[in-house]
Formats: structure tokens, sequence, C-alpha cells
């Protein structure tokens, strides 16, 4: 394709012309694209084939902060990716650009990635976790599998399984809030608490506005009498933004006024 246009959107106030985007191409395993996005985060590929990509919104440092898949055509020359709105790096750094750009998934992996995606849409967690595991035979370095794996298996409560699935998922793609957190209520679900509280704490030193580990750590806290009052900004903060924390603070302040009655 002659040029393929695309937009990075954050939310929060950074300099864009810090980053750069990277596509790693699916069909071609070691082939990637790179562009420096300017100050409005602009960026512009010339003359790269249509293919499926994995992209990865990438530090100067090599950092990755966010990565997605996108498929390129003739007919879809533009892309548009928008941060969160705290854009850190999902790992230390270099660790998730060295290991996943090395190793980008295999294009049928991809294909059964996209499919699990549409069965876990459709409610159908036992399809997309058969189409999970198939991804990450094809491809046992594709980190993003194991994490939705583990998430189609807690659905199904087979948390010891999704516990090793995110352990996986981290060696291969490094510390991040997000497997992080999960691996927590996994944990949690386990009766792991001790480790559970241990991988919340590594999630919000990576991200300390993670809603979901605010919640997770605050529900470990209000679990125990003694710790109930330690609790509460935790589960503030994640009501912000998580609906179901709301439920869980308001229980939280009416045991320790039950307490203080008694």
């Amino acid at each position: 394709m002659p040029s393929v246009r695309g937009e990075v959107r954050s939310e929060a106030h950074v300099d864009l012309r810090d980053y750069r985007v990277e596509l790693a191409d699916l069909n071609h395993r070691g082939d990637v694209y790179r562009a420096d996005l300017s100050f409005d985060g602009n960026f512009e590929f010339r003359r790269i084939p249509a293919a499926d990509y994995q992209l990865f919104v990438v530090t100067q440092h090599g950092d990755i902060v966010q990565q997605e898949f996108v498929t390129l055509n003739p007919q879809l020359t533009r892309i548009t990716v928008r941060l969160a709105a705290t854009a850190k790096p999902l790992s230390a750094p270099g660790t998730v650009s060295m290991t996943q750009l090395r190793h980008p998934p295999d294009r049928k992996a991809f294909q059964s990635f996209a499919a699990a995606q549409r069965f876990a849409a459709s409610g159908s967690p036992e399809k997309a976790a058969q189409e999970l595991e198939k991804a990450v035979r094809i491809s046992p370095e594709f980190a993003d599998a194991y994490c939705n794996l583990a998430v189609q298996h807690m659905r199904m409560h087979r948390f010891q399984d999704a516990a090793n699935e995110l352990t996986r998922a981290l060696e291969i793609a490094g510390p991040n809030a997000l497997m992080l957190c999960n691996l927590a209520y996994a944990q949690l679900n386990l009766g792991r608490v001790v480790e559970s509280l241990a991988s919340v704490s590594a999630a919000l030193r990576l991200d300390s506005g993670y809603p979901q580990g605010h919640l997770i750590l605050g529900s470990i806290l209000a679990a125990d009498p003694r710790t109930r009052a330690a609790a509460i900004p935790h589960l503030e903060r994640a009501a912000e933004t998580i609906p179901s924390a709301r439920a869980t603070l308001e229980r939280t302040r009416s045991a320790m006024r039950a307490s203080a009655a008694n």
C-alpha cells in the first residue's frame, strides 16, 4: 500500500513525540515497520503490505505502553489508537519489546485469537478457551492469548489453570498491572491470600491509579476486621469507575459501624 496514516490520542498530558508506532507483520515473522509520532500524534507508514499486524505504541527507550491488533488493506488505511489515561510502560524497560517483537504470533494463531474474542462476546467461554488453547499451541510466545485464556478459565471457575496461564503470560510480556491484577484475583479465589496481596501490590506499584488493583486490595483488606479502615481509601478509589466497588465499600462501612457500636 502506498501510504497508511494514523493518529495516537491520549487523555493524559504527554509529549507524543516521545513515542513511536511499530507494526509487526503476523504473516511474515520478523518484519517490523516503525514510524515516529509528530507533536500532534500523527504518523505515517509508506509502502507496507496489506496484512494482519500487531501494533505497539513504544517509547523511544523501547518500552511498550500499548498493544493491539489491526488489519490493513486498501480499503482500511487509517489507524486510530487511544492511549490509556496513564500511558505507563507495560513492563520493565525493553523486556516486552524484545520478546514479543521477536516472536509475533503466527497468522493462524491470530485467527484463533480473533475467533475467541467473538465467542467470548457471545457468552461462550468454553469455545473461546478452545480457540485460545489452539492459539498458544501454534504460538507459544503469544502473551495476550495466555492472558485472555486465563480470563475464560476464571469465568469457568478454573482458577488454578488461570493462575498458571497468567504466570506464563508475565514471563513472556514482563510485569504489567492488568495481568498482575488478574493473577491476584485467581490467587484470591484459590485461597492464596498472601500471594494475591503480593501480586496486587506489585500491580499498584506499576500503576498507582489502576482501579481494579484498588478494588482487589480493598477487598482483601476489608475481609479482615483489623485492616478494614485501610480498605476504605482503596475502595473509594475503585468506586469512582467500578460500580461493583460501591457495594463493597458500603458493606465495609456498615461492618465498621456495627463493630464500633458493639
